[in-house]
């Protein structure tokens, strides 16, 4: 469903489901890029961006476009969300497309790191916001409220509770989900040395 927004500055916001003949893979990959930079880097190098983009296009993983929902002015990609049914999560066939050095990098990942620092396991019927980010051109002007506003009324129409992991270190995200009525799971963090890395888990339930 379309939906029509303004930002403060009078420039017309359009919210609708991504589709690959509408919109561009790159500018949406660029987007789920820098909703967690680290994240993507530790996940696929310095290929961060091309493997999204070829994920983003396919059908079988956590990235596709069926799960993407856009915020576009001029036909111009200019914020994204990503909510896919918990059940789906663990669906990456498409990841076997990518190089044997990636898929090599991920499967150690997903053993040894991703148990400790992101919650594996959502109740049934539920919802996860996997990706959040706004270009810093229209940053502060409504726009991620609105996509995160859309994603709420999305899982509430199945009856479902919206889940979401947040970068321990990012106080201000953690603000705008608890504004909203996300309310405090969990917290999945393993210290490496200087640094703390790992999520916190909020819930909004249906």
């Amino acid at each position: 469903m379309e939906i029509q927004g303004i930002t403060p500055s009078g420039e017309k916001v359009d919210y609708l489901p991504m589709s690959l003949q509408r919109h561009n893979p790159e500018q949406v990959a660029n987007l789920i890029y820098a909703s967690s930079p680290e994240l993507f880097s530790l996940m696929f190098g310095s290929q961060a961006t091309q493997n999204l983009t070829q994920l983003v296009q396919g059908s079988e993983n956590k990235f596709s476009y069926q799960y993407v929902r856009v915020a576009q002015i001029s036909k111009q990609v200019v914020g994204i969300a990503i909510i896919i049914p918990a059940k789906k999560l663990s669906i990456n066939t498409d990841f076997k497309r990518l190089n044997y050095p990636q898929q090599l990098r991920l499967g150690l990942l997903e053993r040894l790191l991703f148990p400790f620092v992101l919650q594996q396991d959502y109740p049934e019927g539920s919802f996860y916001l996997a990706n959040l980010a706004v270009t810093s051109r229209y940053r502060n002007q409504g726009i991620g409220r609105q996509l995160l506003s859309n994603c709420i009324d999305e899982a509430s129409n199945y009856s479902g509770s919206l889940y979401i992991s947040v970068d321990v270190e990012n106080v201000r995200a953690k603000k705008l989900y608890e504004s909203m009525g996300f309310q405090f799971v969990q917290e999945k963090v393993i210290n490496l040395g200087r640094w703390r890395v790992g999520s916190l888990v909020l819930a909004l339930s249906a």
